[in-house]
Order: C-alpha cells, then structure tokens, then sequence
C-alpha cells in the first residue's frame, strides 16, 4: 500500500530500535526525501537526527535568507511547496515546509540521536549514538553539505578586537557594529549577506579569482532553473559541470551605485587589517567570513573513507555493501545538494536499498517505538 498520509494509529517514533532494515543518519531534506521513497516501497527504517526539531539546521541560518530557487523548484518528492510557484521562500518558510513533510508522511525521526560512530557490523552496521545503540542492515548517509564552519588559516592573525562572524552565525545587520564590514567570500551566501548589510553599512566584498557565471533570476519570465531544467543542465554529470552560477546577483548594480566595493582575494590578517592580494590593506570594523564548509568525516568507519578522509563512493553508493550517501555537495549532479533537486538522488538511493532488502525487512519490531 502506498503511503500518502500520515497514518493515525502508527506510535511515533520515540525510543531508539536496537536493530532495523535501514538507518538514516540525518532528517535533512536529503534524509526525509529517502525515507519517504523508502515508506512507500514499504521498508521500515529510521531517521537519527542531531537537531532538536527538523529544520534545525535551516531555522540557524540568517534572518533574511531567501532560496535562489522558486517554490516551483524547492519542493521535495510528493509534497509541492506551497504557495505561488513563483515566489522565492524564505529560510521560515522552508523550516516549516520540512516540519509539515515529516508529518505529513509520518517520517520516523529520532531528534536529539547524533551519530557518534557507525561502523560495519558483520553484513550489517553499527550506529552509536548518546541513547544507545541500533543494528541496521543498510545505512544511508544524509548529513548534508553545512559541516562545520569553515575559516581560513589566515584568520588567526587579525586582532581579537575585530568582530567576526562566520555565515553559519549572522542572523542580521544588527550584529554588525558601524562601519566598513568587509564581506571574505563571494558565492551566493557572501553575496546576498553583502547586498543587505549595504542598507546599513559600508561594504567591501572579497572576490575570489575564480569567476562564477551571474545569472539573472528570470529570464523571459521563467525561472533560471526552468531553463537549467529544460536544457538538462541540472542533471549533468558532475564531470561536465562549470563553476556555481550567481543568481539573481546584486552586487553589480550596487557597485554601480556607489552603495558597496569589491575586492580581489584576501590573502592574509595583520592586526587590525586584511592583506588584498594586490597588496591593498583593508581596516575593517567588523568580518563577515562566507568562506563555506568543512564536513567531519571521523565517526564514519575507516573502511568508509579514502586517503584524504572522504567518504568513498561512486555516485552516492558507498563502497561498502549496503552504504548509501545522499545530500553531497555535487555528488551526481548540479542538484544533488539543492532541495527541490535532491529527489531524484533519494529515489535512486531507495530503489538500490529496496533491490538489496532481506527478508527480515519486514520481521516484528525489536524494541517498543521501531516503525512499522
């Protein structure tokens, strides 16, 4: 029976199973779209989650934070985002979106179940967590692509004295004391941060030397990623991918209108300044780092990963027996991180689950809680 609703006389998922078919290790979107492809083939399974709630992770990020993908495009599999096709949500929006999807479809979650290790168990896999521990036959990881933040090196020579803040940290301009803000990193986070300190601020925005393509927001209408969809560019190989684009970039007109500068690389910190790689110095009263990401592969098995710490895969499917990876930064495609694109990952994720599924899928639970 297919599962389109939540099903009222199901018990919630509250205590930790000492085993079952398949653990889901994350209740991001990449997490609740698998769980979902996997309920409606009817595998039970499990999804542990760091956070307190769904959505955790998303309700951390600023205030003002708008999706550069439309409704249309920001929707996870069987459930549309609601509201005008048209309209870009904001960071609220997708909170309450992915807390109404795991209802919705009365997801498994466990809140407040970090993983702490998971290690191959004979032909299955070993999950500890700060509640115990659970037995899974197979395990799909699904932490998604915002680790832990990510500061350069250099960041340690510029004085205590000068505020910062890493993107995962800013909720607004009010954080920010007056002044020159110098915005470190120019992808689409550092962009839009630096547009909207603009109102309030004086900015400079550092610019890497690779250049990202500016895409409009829409063009002759339509979304830009209708048209990256009906050109097939979002499932392209990873291979053939070019550099992230800009979209719906504002900084030009900004620079335009005096309102904000640009500068290259930021290369180095001597006290109170930042080094240019031109050999500008820059003094500022406060640093926004937008400088992205780093993941903590370590609680994975070491069998998991390569020489360089990386999970081993090809394409999402790990190199071990029953190892799925979903949410990764470019893992198949453009989309594979992206929300309203992760479906089709998570899709292909649960039908390989669902071909290697043994037939103790569907044995009696092992422990008062385990979904059914």
């Amino acid at each position: 029976m297919r599962i389109d609703q939540a099903d009222p006389t199901r018990r919630p998922t509250s205590t930790l199973p000492a085993s079952v078919p398949v653990a889901v290790v994350g209740a991001g979107q990449s997490g609740l779209a698998v769980a979902y492809h996997l309920r409606q083939a009817g595998i039970r399974c499990v999804l542990l989650d760091a956070g307190s709630e769904v959505g955790e992770t998303w309700e951390r990020r600023w205030d003002t934070l708008r999706l550069f993908t439309s409704a249309q495009f920001s929707g996870l599999p069987g459930l549309p985002f609601p509201g005008d096709a048209a309209h870009y949500p904001g960071k609220d929006e997708v909170v309450a979106y992915l807390r109404e999807y795991a209802e919705r479809f009365d997801l498994p979650v466990l809140a407040d179940h970090r993983v702490l290790s998971l290690r191959r168990d004979g032909d299955g896999y070993l999950l500890t967590t700060a509640h115990g521990e659970c037995r899974a036959g197979q395990v799909v990881v699904a932490t998604g692509a915002f680790g832990t933040a990510r500061v350069p090196d250099f960041a340690a020579g510029l004085s205590p004295d000068v505020p910062t803040l890493h993107t995962s940290e800013y909720r607004g301009a009010s954080q920010v004391p007056p002044g020159t803000v110098v915005v470190v990193g120019d992808g689409n986070s550092g962009r839009q941060i630096a547009a909207e300190l603009s109102e309030t601020h004086t900015v400079v925005l550092s610019c890497s030397e690779a250049v990202s393509p500016p895409l409009p927001q829409t063009v002759v209408g339509r979304d830009m990623f209708w048209w990256m969809s009906v050109l097939g560019v979002m499932s392209l190989p990873v291979s053939m991918q070019a550099p992230d684009p800009i979209v719906g970039d504002r900084v030009p007109g900004l620079v335009a209108e005096g309102r904000m500068r640009t500068v290259g690389r930021i290369t180095a910190a001597e006290g109170a300044e930042l080094l240019v790689a031109d050999g500008e110095r820059v003094k500022p009263s406060a640093v926004i780092w937008a400088t992205g990401y780093l993941t903590d592969w370590s609680w994975l098995d070491p069998e998991m990963l390569d020489e360089e710490g990386q999970p081993r895969h090809t394409e999402g499917t790990g190199v071990l027996p029953g190892s799925h990876y979903l949410g990764l930064y470019r893992m198949r495609t453009r989309g594979s991180a992206l929300i309203g694109f992760v479906g089709a990952d998570a899709e292909r994720a649960a039908a390989a689950i669902t071909a290697a599924d043994r037939p103790s899928t569907n044995s009696s639970p092992t422990a008062e809680g385990e979904p059914a």
